[in-house]
């Protein structure tokens, strides 16, 4: 999806970015990020993984070639151009079932026809293989899930510091995913990465709504959180912040009302019953508790029931460096019929509901999988 930013929030990401590889068919940056909404010729190549796979040049799309093609780019491009070893890419490429198919010789003419593809976007010399690993050449800033990650840390770090400017930079970033991620994409592999990626897009997604409340935009933000809600009926997470903002625009008893409607939603579809802070929530709301309306109120009080965590069975520890990429629970959405991705280290985000996340994509550098906590840092 294309970009335009301001020169100074360009720096900043810039910074966060850093500058990547050179010699990528793409202008060194220099202050601008590099995925452009505009005029024909001035952009580089950019790859987008934040709904159906894409690449484009100078804002035109280019063929990202068969299934998988895609998922051996994909695995790469997350790795933010670090090494990925051989076994690894098959494992992702063939779907983590190796079969007669998966050789080394299958391998390299797969890897010989992604550097045409990319040779013919003006991408020449960016696909290395050393130590029998892959590592693609590609600068951050042109791979939108790079982007997406250092905007919604950035506005985290200005969250703490009680800068309303991160809600901006929560919508910026929320502005570059357009769909399901790698929506089309089969595979193993491909459907834990997805999943992963639902699940960072959902957290910045309430991050934007519990800072754009702290901020005092209740009443603005009761239409999409209405919408959420319905698209998401059984987030508890999603009820809180919900009624949290009509308590804040002056409507107590319809937030009276969403949490009995959640709580009769949850009981009839699950045969279960909301977490406590929704009851406490329920109960200081009738009481007309002024302390609601502290920015601290709205941080979801954690462990509780309805806070979504890490992959099933997942496990803390050193121990997960080898383990093969976690897959989402069985009630996640399956992904459609098709043929692509990696996952990338990222630092537990403080304000907000933010992710940790756990077992490898690559299992020297890079991490799969999610925990999601919420509400701020005590």
């Amino acid at each position: 999806m294309a970009v335009r930013l301001v020169r100074d929030l360009c720096r900043d990401l810039y910074r966060d970015l850093g500058p990547g590889p050179h010699g990528t068919g793409g202008a060194r940056l220099s202050g601008e990020i590099a995925i452009w909404d505009g005029e024909e010729g001035r952009g580089p190549v950019t790859f987008q993984v934040l709904g159906a796979f894409r690449i484009t040049r100078s804002s035109q799309p280019h063929p990202p070639g068969p299934g998988q093609q895609q998922r051996l780019l994909i695995k790469l491009l997350a790795a933010k151009g670090m090494p990925v070893a051989n076994d690894e890419l098959m494992a992702a490429i063939w779907d983590d079932v190796p079969g007669p198919g998966a050789t080394q010789e299958a391998l390299h003419h797969l890897v010989a026809a992604v550097r045409s593809n990319l040779a013919t976007a003006g991408l020449d010399d960016v696909l290395h293989n050393a130590n029998r690993t892959y590592r693609l050449d590609v600068p951050p800033a042109h791979v939108d899930v790079h982007v997406f990650h250092a905007r919604t840390e950035r506005a985290r770090a200005l969250d703490r510091d009680g800068d309303r400017r991160a809600v901006g930079l929560f919508e910026e970033a929320l502005g570059l995913c357009y769909g399901e991620p790698l929506a089309g994409l089969p595979g193993r592999w491909v459907d834990g990465y997805r999943y992963t990626l639902a699940e960072e897009i959902r957290a910045a997604q309430l991050a934007r709504y519990e800072t754009a409340l702290r901020h005092g935009e209740s009443r603005e933000r009761l239409p999409g959180l209405s919408t959420l809600l319905r698209d998401r009926p059984e987030d508890e997470l999603v009820a809180w912040l919900y009624m949290h903002a009509l308590y804040r625009a002056g409507q107590p008893t319809r937030a009276l009302e969403v949490k009995r409607e959640f709580s009769a939603q949850l009981l009839d579809t699950n045969g279960t019953e909301n977490g406590r802070a929704l009851d406490d929530l329920y109960q200081r709301i009738l009481a007309k508790d002024d302390g609601l309306l502290a920015p601290e109120a709205l941080a979801f009080p954690g462990g509780e029931p309805g806070t979504r965590t890490r992959h099933p069975d997942s496990r803390d520890g050193q121990d997960q460096e080898h383990e093969e990429p976690r897959q989402p629970p069985p009630d996640a959405s399956a992904s459609a019929s098709g043929d692509t991705a990696a996952g990338q280290p990222q630092e537990p985000a403080a304000a907000g509901p933010h992710l940790v996340f756990n077992g490898p994509v690559n299992a020297e550098h890079g991490v799969f999988g999610s925990q999601i906590i919420f509400g701020r840092p005590r």
